[in-house]
């Protein structure tokens, strides 16, 4: 395969170019064109490839073929000779994330002696992994404080190159990995690092550096984090975010934590105080049924078949009953509405007796299902099931209450 020259490679600025088609071949998408020489940039070491066009027709893909670049287009181009234009805006967006990282994993050897093992460019935000699962978030203030002091500064960020037996000599932050002429990326005083990245030229162009979150991954840790104008909208939207909520909370953005921690007391007391009266209300419900059900051997039998948005209620009530006097319950509850073919077998079924009864709720749950097709299980007091056809839930509580009648 033929050789492409780089163009991104001593020169990230670039935004068009001229290049001749040396090599086409069919591709699933249309065709693939290598080019003599390139300036978009194949996906690589954790950025994703340049969008822009080649004689006016979308570049689909950008490929890089050991020291060869194709591009992907829906057709071949008309000319041998073609001007490729890079879309700039997300050019140089990633130039502004990619040489944030280089500064960033710096920041994190100094602040937190922690290395960065790999590094991901995504679409909103990126991230590093560091070779730590302690770390702090005092250490992530300290390494965003020395990363953004550099931006501040606005050092020189310089393209080297240099052999591989050179390069080897370097204190590189990270080694490089190839043999030959080595592409390395120098942040003035700060950074050394092999890369094949695109980049600004100083730290200014970077804009500022947020670390937005972390968390542990296995024996890593991960930081996201944005630059530049990723930065300035996402601090854009807290600031939305945060004044629409202290909005809807009747104060100052300042003030949201407080709100939002009063905000949760409250619906944790006002849970707390329904769940009380949700639980009188299945015992009142409870004793009710129990009072108008019929009494047989002692014991009154509740036979009642719930809707299906009584499901949880069905369920205390059951609960209910388990402490009750001499009561059993047969409930059940009908099915939800649901995809055609699916609906009458979402049901449910309670079977639940006064605690120490005499009969073992899980056996007689077990043979109800087994007799009309369902499936459940339970304790002696109390038994869950479910499965059986709507149209069969009234049939199945009958038979269920003819086996609590003697032999």
């Amino acid at each position: 395969m033929p050789k492409t020259e780089r163009l991104y490679y001593t020169d990230c600025y670039r935004r068009d170019f001229e290049a001749r088609v040396i090599h086409i071949e069919p591709e699933a998408r249309g065709v693939r064109v290598t080019l003599d020489r390139s300036a978009f940039y194949p996906e690589s070491g954790g950025q994703p490839r340049d969008y822009g066009t080649l004689d006016g027709v979308p570049v689909l893909d950008v490929i890089a073929q050991e020291d060869a670049i194709a591009v992907v287009l829906a057709r071949k181009p008309a000319v041998e000779v073609v001007r490729g234009s890079i879309d700039w805006a997300r050019r140089f967006d990633h130039m502004q994330q990619h040489t944030g990282q280089h500064v960033l994993s710096a920041a994190f050897e100094r602040a937190a002696r922690s290395k960065t093992v790999s590094f991901h460019l995504g679409a909103e935000a990126s991230s590093i992994d560091l070779d730590t699962d302690r770390l702090t978030r005092r250490q992530i203030d300290e390494a965003e404080e020395l990363a953004n002091h550099v931006v501040f500064e606005d050092r020189e960020v310089r393209i080297l190159f240099r052999s591989a037996d050179e390069a080897s000599r370097m204190d590189l932050r990270k080694p490089a990995e190839r043999a030959g002429e080595v592409r390395l990326i120098e942040v003035a005083d700060f950074d050394l690092s092999a890369c094949g990245g695109t980049h600004v030229r100083r730290t200014g162009e970077i804009g500022l550096i947020s670390a937005r979150k972390h968390e542990r991954i296995r024996a890593q840790t991960r930081v996201e984090f944005v630059c530049g104008r990723r930065a300035l909208l996402a601090a854009r939207r807290d600031f939305l975010g945060l004044s629409e909520a202290g909005r809807l909370l009747s104060g100052g953005l300042e003030q949201v934590p407080e709100l939002v921690t009063k905000q949760a007391d409250e619906l944790r007391a006002a849970q707390r105080a329904r769940e009380k009266l949700v639980t009188r209300l299945a015992e009142y419900r409870a004793r009710e049924l129990a009072a108008a059900a019929p009494e047989k051997n002692g014991r009154r039998i509740i036979h009642h078949v719930f809707a299906a948005d009584e499901l949880v209620e069905a369920k205390m009530i059951a609960h209910a009953v388990q402490r009750l006097p001499a009561t059993i319950g047969l409930l059940a509850v009908g099915p939800a509405e649901e995809p055609s073919g699916s609906a009458g077998r979402a049901t449910t079924l309670f079977f639940a007796q006064s605690t120490g009864g005499s009969t073992d709720m899980g056996a007689l749950l077990k043979r109800t299902v087994a007799e009309f097709q369902g499936k459940g299980g339970g304790t002696c007091d109390f038994a869950q099931g479910g499965g059986i056809e709507a149209e069969k839930l009234e049939a199945a509580l009958t038979w269920a209450e003819k086996q609590l009648e003697p032999a």
